[in-house]
């Protein structure tokens, strides 16, 4: 049976960003990076993420704002690297956004999958999860 790893964080907090973003009026070109911690259903801190992100352009029709975000998420038992794609408008509505992970250490190597999660408050917090598997 393949290998599959859900890790549930209910609660990631922004311990630093750096942005030029203007959250109620986003604008192409705008970039910024984040250092987070990521807790357990328990609170316990399993881990840290360092990534940025730039919004790249409007989408066509629907006015999206197509945001390529990076990350390395360190957790006690490995690491991940995650990047993709998000509109950066469900990004500030705390709509889920999902992006492609792959296992870079620990337990985590060789495995890929998805990093998945949601802002739960402007530039402090977020609900995340990360699938994974062989």
């Amino acid at each position: 049976m393949a290998d599959q790893i859900v890790i549930r964080v209910p609660k990631e907090i922004v311990v630093k960003v750096v942005d030029d973003v203007e959250v109620a009026d986003p604008q192409v070109g705008q970039t910024g990076t984040f250092d987070d911690e990521l807790f357990d259903e328990s609170g316990k801190l399993i881990g840290t993420s360092h990534g940025s992100f730039r919004i790249e352009y409007v989408r066509p029709g629907d006015g999206g704002l197509l945001t390529y975000y990076t990350e390395d998420i360190t957790l006690d038992d490995g690491t991940i690297h995650a990047e993709g794609w998000a509109d950066f408008n469900d990004v500030r509505t705390s709509e889920w956004v999902h992006y492609p992970a792959t296992g870079t250490g620990g337990r985590y190597a060789g495995l890929t999958g998805f990093r998945t999660w949601r802002m739960t408050g402007v530039r402090a917090s977020a609900e995340a999860r990360i699938l994974l598997s062989d």
